[in-house]
C-alpha cells in the first residue's frame, strides 16, 4: 500500500513540477517510473497519461471531488472529462473510484450517527475554566438519511394527494360542454 502511495505521489509531485517547468527526473528515487514529460502542443505523452489518471483515480477515490483531485495531480478537470469520454477503461475505473469515495462517505455517516464524534467542552464561570465535559455527538439528521437511503420503503416521506373535481355550474353553459 505505502508503495502505491509514493507511486502516487511521484506522479503527482512531476505533474505539477512539468508544470513548473522543472526537470521532474531529480526525484526518480521514489519509485523507477519514467518522469511526467510534456510535448510541444503541451499535453502530456501517452505514457506518461497513465501515472496522471492513475494518481487522479487514487486521489478521487479517497476525495471524491474532481476539482480538488484535479488540482492535486496538477492537470485541467476538462481532461479528466475529455479521458472520460475517449477512454473506456479510465471510464470504468473512474466509476470505482466514485464508489469507493461514496462507501467512504457512507461510513463517515455510519460512524457520526451511530458511534457519535466524542468531544472536550470546557466550562467557564465569571472568565475562569470549571470544569470539562467530554461529551459524545449523535447525528440524528444523518441517522434518518441513512435509513431512508437503505430502507426507502419505509422511511420515505409519505404523501396521500386527493383530488376531488369539483364542477361548477354557471347558467346557460353546459359543464359537458367545457370538460
Amino acid at each position: 500500500m505505502e508503495t502505491k502511495h509514493a507511486d502516487t505521489l511521484l506522479a503527482v509531485r512531476q505533474a505539477q513540477q512539468a508544470r513548473a517547468g522543472e526537470n521532474p527526473s531529480q526525484e526518480r528515487s521514489v519509485s523507477d517510473s519514467p518522469p511526467v514529460r510534456v510535448n510541444k502542443s503541451g499535453r502530456f505523452a501517452r505514457v506518461h497519461a497513465v501515472q496522471l489518471k492513475r494518481a487522479f483515480l487514487e486521489a478521487y477515490s479517497k476525495y471524491g471531488n474532481i476539482g480538488h483531485c484535479a488540482d492535486l495531480v496538477g492537470i485541467g478537470r476538462n481532461l479528466i472529462y475529455t479521458w472520460q469520454e475517449q477512454d473506456q477503461e479510465f471510464s470504468l475505473a473512474f466509476q470505482q473510484a466514485e464508489k469507493r469515495a461514496i462507501e467512504t462517505l457512507e461510513h463517515e455517516a455510519w460512524r457520526r450517527a451511530v458511534e457519535g464524534s466524542p468531544y472536550t467542552r470546557t466550562s467557564y464561570y465569571r472568565g475562569e475554566p470549571v470544569g470539562t465535559d467530554h461529551k459524545i455527538e449523535y447525528s440524528d439528521q444523518l441517522l434518518t438519511l441513512l435509513l431512508r437511503a437503505k430502507v426507502p420503503e419505509r422511511y420515505r416521506d409519505r404523501v396521500d394527494v386527493n383530488v376531488s373535481q369539483v364542477v361548477k355550474t354557471i347558467a346557460g353553459v353546459d359543464p359537458a360542454s367545457v370538460l
